[in-house]
């Protein structure tokens, strides 16, 4: 029945990817809401996400070329609505530590959507840096997230990747002509 799911929503956001350019992307419509809430992947409590491939070759957030990056979600503060998180990354892979790049996440909700369904983040200072909408979520191996500003999309596993492709990596591949980038491999360890 999940596969199936999938394929009648793969297909379906197949048919719509020529609308003109001045519609939003066909997977942000809150039809799908019930695989684009944020809060069953950011409001889980601590955990950790390796962020494996995407289509920028700088890093939107850290604004530099990185490897290894993981993301590492913190506490939720109740009272000002914010999680902290921490985008871990090495700059270069004979590096032995991973250096922090901190970030507050304000969950939202586009007009329409009953759901929160993306996040602005925020840096240390607490200067906006991205928009980042849940694209799609199986709230179990993977998350596809897409950056408003850039037209780029991020993957992130929730566990290491393995030679299996997920279900957003086929996803990704489907909306995006850009060049795929690897962000974290077995050489991470």
């Amino acid at each position: 029945m999940y596969v199936c799911k999938m394929t009648v929503w793969l297909l379906f956001l197949l048919s719509h990817t020529t609308d003109a350019a001045t519609t939003d992307p066909p997977w942000k419509n809150p039809e799908y809401s019930k695989m684009q809430n944020i809060t069953n992947v950011i409001g889980l409590g601590t955990m950790t996400y390796y962020v494996y491939e995407g289509t920028f070759d700088e890093d939107i957030l850290i604004q530099k070329p990185v490897f290894c990056l993981i993301m590492r979600i913190s506490s939720y503060d109740e009272y000002d609505k914010y999680t902290i998180a921490f985008r871990k990354y090495k700059e270069k892979l004979t590096q032995t530590r991973l250096k922090d790049f901190d970030l507050y996440l304000y969950l939202k909700s586009d007009e329409k959507y009953d759901v929160q369904n993306f996040m602005k983040v925020q840096d240390e200072y607490q200067r906006d840096i991205a928009n980042m909408h849940l694209v799609y979520t199986n709230y179990e191996t993977c998350a596809l997230f897409y950056y408003d500003e850039r037209d780029d999309y991020e993957l992130w596993l929730y566990d290491k990747p393995n030679d299996t492709a997920s279900e957003c990596e086929l996803l990704l591949a489907l909306l995006s002509e850009k060049t795929r980038n690897v962000y974290y491999t077995n050489d991470c360890n």
